[in-house]
């Protein structure tokens, strides 16, 4: 028997506060709660499963563009989203590069540099979503791009394109989303479960901080 089913069985042994009547009392009533937290953990074990399940419906986007005029790579994860980028820019979808996040941007840059994606540029200041658009923005509206291909995390890709569309509407954006990999299907990601998850909670918070969806 796997953890869920014995998380099950536990919860159907307590999962009626009158299973051992003859308990009585504060124990009766421990049994009772027992039972609660079965069936809570039960039910979160269920939505954990969906949420996980779903995530590629609801979480991913693919947006392909046949030329831009600059492929941005957000930071926050420096090998998938490097490789991708440099794909793109050696199949000539756009003639730069730039990079955009704090903490690991310059090994973002240098990594790129590595792959034959020379001069690469970078701002090393945003910490969110919200500051990679508004800060990209800031340091390439100058050069007025027509068209910009976003590189992320595939989990990341439907936020990340809502947000700088939202910054950035006068542009048309792409989105390239990376993969680690894949264990058990294609779309039952459960190594990446803790990004999931937290992707889920920040898609929340931006639709009430921000209202973009």
């Amino acid at each position: 028997m796997g953890w869920m089913g014995a998380v099950f069985l536990w919860g159907s042994m307590f999962g009626k506060g009158k299973a051992y009547p003859e308990l009585g009392g504060e124990r009766g009533m421990g049994q009772g709660w027992y039972g609660a937290i079965g069936k809570l953990a039960i039910a979160a074990l269920l939505i954990g499963a969906v949420l996980i399940w779903r995530a590629e419906a609801w979480l991913h986007v693919d947006v392909p563009l046949e030329h831009a005029d600059v492929i941005v790579v957000l930071g926050g994860e420096s090998g998938q989203r490097v490789i991708g980028a440099a794909e793109l820019y050696h199949q000539g979808v756009a003639p730069k590069v730039f990079v955009t996040g704090s903490g690991d941007g310059g090994l973002i840059v240098r990594r790129l540099g590595m792959a034959g994606v020379p001069d690469a540029a970078c701002e090393s200041q945003s910490r969110s979503t919200y500051e990679n658009a508004v800060l990209t923005k800031k340091a390439l509206e100058a050069s007025h791009p027509r068209s910009v291909m976003l590189v992320t995390s595939w989990f990341h890709s439907r936020r990340a394109l809502a947000v700088f569309r939202d910054v950035w509407p006068e542009v048309a954006f792409g989105v390239h989303p990376v993969y680690a990999g894949a264990t058990f299907t294609a779309r039952f990601r459960i190594y990446e479960m803790g990004y999931i998850f937290s992707e889920y909670v920040k898609t929340l918070w931006y639709m009430v901080r921000y209202g973009i969806a």
